[in-house]
């Protein structure tokens, strides 16, 4: 009797273990589970991608753009010709963060603010797609004699842009995002409008499991004086680093500049060639 009694345990206790996995499955199946990684970099190539800094984390971006390659070997196909933009973002939130840089070339310090709306997730509440916010304000720097000229203005030194970026990743390899954007110009030239609209593209490929492709192309649908501009980049995660290597028809690094002020063409050679390198370091230790 015994052992009949150990043998029906036995039986009981197999039968129990597998409902208990079967139903842990059935949970697992039910959570809502958010989609992280949509792209490597907070930037896709110039333009904004969806993925922010997290809450308690410092964030430096060193962006340099070199000159054309059709520039020629005396200045070695762009090399000896350079700008560099240096930025610094800290998130608040995992849903804000908020940033602050300067560029060389346009000598223009930029301040953004970048919050999620909507997380892309699966499982139960499901949603199709990353929604992130991103606003920014421009101040070309002057000097101090500058203001002493009867037309200069405060005012006229500034511009602003407003994105609302909606990306989606697709499968782990396949990433892509749509970019509607408004620029908005307080000096504008004879003829041209003070606010701009554009829609960026996006879309990031994944080759390994470090390294990706990513494309990006700005279409300008109102107010279009100078050329669309289209980039291509590479990512290369290196542990605490991402490297992107990029080649594009601007060299600007701004949304007021690469989206609406870009004038080379890819077919005259007109190719700046280019990187950002980011690190990422944790300032509270609470996380």
């Amino acid at each position: 009797k015994m052992k009949k009694f150990l043998l029906l345990l036995f039986m009981m206790s197999t039968i129990f273990a597998a409902a208990q996995k079967n139903l842990l499955a059935l949970i697992d199946a039910e959570e809502s589970i958010h989609i992280t990684s949509t792209f490597k970099g907070k930037k896709i190539v110039n333009g904004q991608s969806v993925e922010l800094t997290p809450k308690g984390v410092l964030h430096f971006q060193i962006q340099h753009r070199f000159g054309t390659l059709n520039s020629g070997f005396y200045n070695l196909f762009g090399l000896d010709n350079s700008q560099i933009r240096f930025g610094i973002d800290y998130g608040v939130k995992d849903w804000l963060s908020l940033g602050i840089g300067r560029s060389s070339a346009v000598k223009t310090i930029d301040a953004s603010a970048k919050f999620r709306i909507k997380r892309q997730k699966s499982g139960v509440g499901a949603f199709p797609f990353t929604i992130v916010c991103n606003s920014a304000i421009f101040v070309k720097q002057y000097r101090w004699a500058d203001r002493k000229a009867t037309a200069f203005k405060f005012g006229n030194q500034l511009s602003y842009a407003h994105q609302l970026l909606v990306a989606r990743k697709l499968n782990t390899d396949l990433s892509i995002q749509i970019s509607p954007t408004l620029v908005h110009y307080n000096l504008i030239s004879y003829g041209e409008e003070n606010d701009r609209i554009s829609i960026g593209c996006g879309a990031r490929q994944r080759l390994t499991n470090r390294v990706s492709v990513n494309v990006e192309y700005f279409i300008q649908t109102t107010s279009k004086v100078n050329n669309n501009v289209i980039s291509f980049g590479f990512d290369v995660e290196t542990g605490g680093h991402v490297f992107q290597l990029h080649l594009s028809n601007s060299p600007a690094m701004i949304a007021p500049e690469f989206i609406h002020e870009t004038s080379g063409y890819w077919v005259n050679g007109d190719i700046y060639y280019g990187f950002n390198i980011s690190r990422d370091f944790s300032i509270n230790e609470s996380r």
